[in-house]
């Protein structure tokens, strides 16, 4: 049966403070796969770090830079970003508005 998420009146959660900063995400599949709605504040982002998980992130609206293993590239509306497991990222808001994405964390 499916299922409708109104991530507007969901509750919003602090996201990895141990590597992040002002990062909000709202879970909404975590079946083998994790998908997270995630809003960065403007000026903050994922420090660089490792999982042991591989990431898909989705950036929808906003604007900063992402880097995986020593490249970096400016995020844009539509940028998608694939990253293995243990291969060292960051992501942050450079702009003046929220940046939203989705985060896919995929199993080892």
């Amino acid at each position: 049966m499916g299922t409708f998420i109104d991530t507007g009146t969901q509750e919003w959660e602090t996201v990895r403070p141990d590597v992040a900063q002002g990062v909000l995400g709202l879970t909404i599949l975590n079946v083998g796969v994790k998908v997270t709605v995630t809003r960065v504040l403007p000026g903050n982002g994922f420090a660089a770090h490792h999982d042991t998980y591989g990431h898909l992130l989705y950036f929808m609206s906003g604007s900063g830079v992402v880097g995986v293993s020593g490249d970096e590239a400016p995020i844009r509306q539509g940028l998608a970003v694939r990253i293995q497991a243990g291969e060292e990222h960051y992501y942050r808001n450079t702009g003046d508005d929220e940046l939203t994405l989705l985060s896919v964390n995929i199993p080892a």
